[in-house]
Order: structure tokens, then sequence, then C-alpha cells
């Protein structure tokens, strides 16, 4: 049995958060065109019929929102959160409690890899400026992205020219500059765009800079200046109507002074260097009905940070470390129309290498050993539709793994796995949509969880590892529940609803979680990770809205608990979580909205370390559009100067997060 609890059950029953309504150029409502997943299915589906409980979110909703990270506006969708504090370097994506490896980062495509096993620096360094649309699939997702899916899968897609123009425009160019007091931040952006009969071309770039950042209440900084640069370059060429070749490249560089360990309240401050540059070619193609066929991708991904010790203060003995994960794959895939549609056939294969190299002080890393991880798999998934009102979709993917360290004894490690899912919808009504799914995920040990080891302990350690040569692979298999529901005209002739609900438990099978295994120095943490031979998890997500006319009501809610079965210890899970937001379109091309986010408690964590107060932060948006080529916004976050921490680190001081923030900016176009 499901247990909802107390977390609010009349609301959760009926609303949620989506994406806010859109206004056009001259301030007026229109309806916006009906949302579309592309990664749950890895065909292109309506996000009210497909199976799962899946969320989107638009570039509109990064705009207004004024975000400076995309975790600005994604840790307000339900069981999804980004925690570790107010620094961008730190915060971390977590889906239904996964987070690192156990959820599949992938952006335009290509997967975003990371050995970090203890989750500290973020695997996501992406300019908001040039997204297009960020998707979150809930639940085990390996039968169709492999190892790693046990919590779901993020997905970013960026904006190319043809996204931006009309097809009679030729060429366009649109910036943007903000501020914003919390952490005294400064940011531009432009982009360049056109396109001629057969090609099309986009070019942006970004600078932001900032200084130390002001937790709530007290107003007490926190450590962490410095800047970053960004730039996005898509070229695309379409020899026929049927084919697109598409290049992109993405980069991010940052220079930044705050402690080593960017989830920590104050530590030793240092100089760190970030870069991340993200590298595709793509070929994908149609058939004659204008449907998605052949969808073919190389990609490199490459990650590197540098602490460096020529920036510690005197009196510190610390030696400069890097890390550098380089990931390189190929993806190949193609959709195949039986029978007048109704089978749908999605087939191919995933390749991909990942590498992890790490110094400190010029030489291999004592602690994080060097390594490399190969990951080969074959997929097949096929969406009947049995009847008119009955479509059930069976795939399945085999992987096989190969995990080893470059120095030392230590034997490769070498797994394989088959995981299949089987998802079932019924369209109970036209505006009713029920379903459910049951799947299995599989993720396998990375080169850090297995090998890492402090091998030579110091007072400034902020925390210590010991190996585990025995870790085993995790497998998570989910039964999911649930139902969508979208109608117009329910109260009134110019209103419309819409409700995404769904509940799901897993068993897992040799869980990998991070234990605290002891303390040194006090608090400082020792940590390991292990097997939990038998867990369990459940929760639900609900999501919604309301509009009628100019306004527009978006609730969201979520709940999850994991326990070990054998102990009865509640393991990581983050707090039940309700977002709220009311939206109206004011007259002379105006617009407010009014958004609040509450977190429960989390005092029943094990794991002593990781609990957290509750708390409820408010946001206040204003927009302004003058004419089509100007936009004005401005925005506060945490009205109220609340001071809290969210729950994510392991680490006793986690950083508390910012504070009231007033923020303002100009964008225009043509």
């Amino acid at each position: 049995m499901f247990k909802l609890s107390s977390l609010s059950l009349a609301v959760l029953s009926a609303l949620a958060l989506t994406p806010s309504v859109s206004f056009a150029v001259d301030g007026s409502a229109v309806t916006p065109l009906e949302d579309v997943t592309v990664i749950a299915t890895r065909t292109e589906r309506s996000l009210n019929k497909v199976p799962a409980s899946v969320s989107v979110v638009k570039q509109k909703d990064f705009a207004q929102q004024q975000a400076n990270s995309v975790a600005d506006v994604m840790k307000k969708l339900p069981n999804v959160d980004f925690g570790g504090g107010p620094r961008s370097d730190g915060q971390i994506p977590t889906i239904r409690g996964y987070q690192g490896t156990d959820i599949t980062l992938l952006v335009d495509g290509a997967r975003r890899s990371s050995p970090e096993a203890t989750q500290l620096w973020s695997p996501l360094y992406l300019d908001p400026f040039y997204l297009k649309q960020a998707e979150v699939v809930r639940g085990p997702s390996s039968s169709l992205y492999g190892s790693g899916g046990n919590g779901g899968v993020m997905s970013f897609t960026t904006l190319n020219a043809k996204d931006l123009l009309e097809p009679d425009q030729k060429a366009g160019a649109d910036a943007k500059a903000g501020y914003a007091s919390g952490d005294n931040s400064h940011r531009y952006n432009a982009k360049v765009y056109g396109q001629g009969e057969q090609t099309d071309f986009l070019l942006g770039m970004g600078y932001r800079d900032f200084d130390s950042i002001e937790r709530g209440d007290d107003g007490v900084e926190q450590q962490n200046s410095g800047h970053t640069s960004s730039g996005l370059l898509k070229l695309g060429v379409e020899p026929s109507e049927k084919v697109r070749i598409e290049l992109s490249g993405q980069t991010s560089q940052g220079k930044n002074y705050r402690p080593n360990n960017p989830q920590v309240v104050t530590a030793t401050p240092q100089q760190t260097h970030t870069s991340q540059d993200n590298t595709v070619l793509r070929v994908t193609t149609k058939n004659n009905k204008g449907e998605k066929a052949l969808d073919a991708k190389v990609y490199n991904n490459k990650f590197h940070l540098l602490n460096d010790a020529a920036f510690y203060p005197p009196a510190t003995t610390l030696a400069s470390s890097e890390y550098t994960t380089d990931t390189t794959g190929l993806g190949v895939q193609n959709t195949s129309r039986l029978q007048d549609g109704k089978h749908t056939l999605t087939y191919g294969v995933d390749v991909y290498k990942d590498k992890f190299t790490t110094l400190r002080g010029g030489i291999a890393n004592p602690v994080n050993p060097d390594g490399t991880s190969d990951t080969s798999g074959v997929f097949l998934q096929d969406e009947i539709e049995l009847t008119s009102k009955l479509r059930i979709t069976p795939s399945v993917r085999y992987d096989k793994f190969e995990t080893k360290v470059s120095t030392g004894t230590a034997a490769a490690t070498k797994f394989s796995h088959t995981s299949p899912k089987l998802a079932v919808a019924y369209q109970a009504t036209p505006d009713l949509t029920v379903y459910g799914n049951y799947g299995q995920a599989y993720r396998a040990p990375t080169v850090w969880e297995r090998y890492r080891q402090t091998v030579t302990e110091t007072p400034f350690d902020f925390s210590r590892f010991r190996s585990n040569l025995n870790l085993k692979p995790q497998t998570d298999t989910t039964f999911e529940v649930g139902a969508k529901y979208k109608k117009e005209q329910v109260f009134s002739s110019d209103d419309k609803v819409q409700l995404r609900a769904a509940a799901f438990k897993s068993d897992v099978k040799d869980l990998i979680d991070n234990k605290v295994i002891g303390t040194f120095l006090g608090t400082r943490p020792i940590q390991q990770y292990q097997n939990v031979a038998d867990a369990e998890r459940e929760g639900i997500e609900l999501e919604g809205s309301y509009e009628r006319g100019a306004v527009r009501l978006d609730v969201g809610a979520s709940r999850l608990r994991v326990k070990d079965k054998a102990t009865g210890n509640n393991l990581f899970s983050p707090p039940d979580k309700l977002t709220t937001k009311v939206s109206y379109q004011l007259p002379k091309n105006t617009s407010v909205s009014w958004a609040a986010t509450g977190a429960a408690a989390q005092d029943y964590d094990s794991t002593v370390l990781r609990r957290r107060s509750g708390y409820s932060t408010h946001d206040l948006h204003v927009g302004w559009k003058p004419n089509r080529k100007v936009e004005v916004d401005f925005g506060v976050n945490n009205v109220f100067d609340k001071k809290y921490q969210t729950y994510q680190s392991t680490q006793a001081t986690a950083a508390y997060e910012m504070g009231r923030n007033y923020m303002i900016s100009v964008s225009g176009g043509f």
C-alpha cells in the first residue's frame, strides 16, 4: 500500500506545478501549444498521453525567473531537487531521491557523466539563456538509457536558429542584461542567428560576475566571488526536407574564490577554475509523414576543475588538485511505424567511454584513483496500439560494462544486465488517461565508489573516505500508477484544468548508499559506499493547473520515503515539498506572479548529519513589455529573507541559501 500520510492530501489530489501561461507580444493571453516530451519514449509524444511521470519546462520559464542556473527553476518541480547550497558550483540534481550516477543527464543528447561519488560539484554548467526546453522523466529508465536510469532522466535541449526565426525571416538577434543583489552579480547575454535555404547558424555569448552570497535573516556573507563566461555555436545543414545535420558546440569557463567544498558555510577559500565543453554532431531524418525516423550522434563532453593552491593563504599546506571527466560516445536509433502506426518500433545502440583523471600537487591523487568506465548497450521498444483507447509499450535493453583503475593491482570489474519495462495506457475518456508501468533499472558502481580511499590523513580534510572493493551493482524494480486529466470549459466558458498524478513503489536490491561510518575532529564525517541489501522506496508526485482568463493557479507536491527493510533505517530522501504559484495578466502589457515553496522538516533521516529544518520561501516577479522589441523583468526571491538550509549534503556545515534577492533584467531583439 502507498502511504500518502498527511501532506495536504486534499491539495495533492487536485493540483500541481506546470509551465506558466504565455503572453503574446501585445500582452494578450494566448493558448500555449501542447507540451511534447521526447525523452520519455525516445519518440515525440504528448505530455498528457505518455504513460510516465514527466515534466516539461520551457525557455520562457527560465527567462521569467531570471534564472542564473537551471537549478533556479528545476528545483520547483515535484520530486526534483537541487541541493548543495546557493553556490552554482555545488548544486546537485536529484530525481526521486536519486542523484549523481543514479540519474541520466543529457544535453542535446550527449551524456554528462561524473565520477564524483560524494556529489560535491555540479555536473551541469549550463546557461539557461541558451535553452529551448528541459524535460524530466521520473522513474526507472534503464530499458532505454542504460546504467544510471534508476531515478530517471533529466534532459536539456538548446536553441537553434529555426527555433527563433519565422520561415520567411533571414536573420535576428537579441540581448539581455541583468543584476541581482543577493550576490551583487551582473550578467550579459547576446545571440545572433540566421538562416538560408538549406543552412542556419546561431552564435551565443554570455558573461556573469558575482560576489559573496548573503544568507537570509542576518546577511552574513558566504565567500563566492568570481566570474563565468559561456558560449554556444550551432550550425545546421538541411540537404533535403527530410534530413538535418547539426553541429553544436557549448562551453562554460569560470573562476571563483570560494571554499574547496562549495557546499560548506565557511572554509579556507581558494581560487577554483572550472570548464565544461560539449560537442555534438547529430544527423536526423524524417519519414514521409514528417515524423522523426533516424537519430544518430557522436559527442564529447569534458569537465575540468582546478583548485589552485597558489591562491591559498600562506599558513595552509594544501596542494593544488585537479579533476577531469572526459566522456566520448555515440548513439544511433531508428523509429519504424508498422501496420499503419499500430506498432511504433524504436531500436538502437549506445556506446560511451568515461575517463576520470585526478591530480594533487601535480601527481596522482592518493584519494581518488584514475580510471575508465566503458559501456555499450542495445535497446528495443514497441509502442503498440491495441485499440483506439488502449496502448501498451514494452521495452528492453542489454548493457555491458567494464570499470577499471589505472594504477594498483585491482582487477577490472565487468558487469552485464538486461533491463525490461512494460507500460500500459488507457484512454478512459477523451479528457482522462490512466496508466501503469513496471520496470527495472540498473547501475554498476563507479570507479570512485569502489576505490576512493583517504591514504594520508590531514587536519585540513573536510571528510575522509574508505574504499569498498566488495561493492555490488544495484537494481531498482518499480511499479507506478498514474492519471492525467486535461479539460477546457470546466466551470466556465474560458477556463482550463490540467492534472497529473503518480504514485510509485520500488524494491531496491543492493542499493549503493553513502554511509557515514564515523567522525573525526568532532563532526567531520568518515564516509564509505556500502550496499543496502534490501531497500524500499515509495512516494507520490502531482502536477496541475487551473487558468481562467488572465489568472492562472499552479500548485505542485511530492513525497518520498526510502527505508532499509532489514533495519528500518530511513535512508537519503528529500523532504515533502509543496509549491504554489499565482499568475495574473494586468493591463498595459504587464504580468505579475507570486510563488511559494514549502519544504517539511527532514527530521527522520537515520544519518543525523543530513537532517534539516523545514522552511518556506516566497518569490515575486513582474514583467513589462512596452513594445515588441523590449521586455523588462523585476523580481524578488526569498521576499521575507528566510534563513534556511536545503537537505542534500552529508556535511554538518552545509551552506545557507541566499537571502532576499532583488533582480532586474532588460532584454530586446529583432
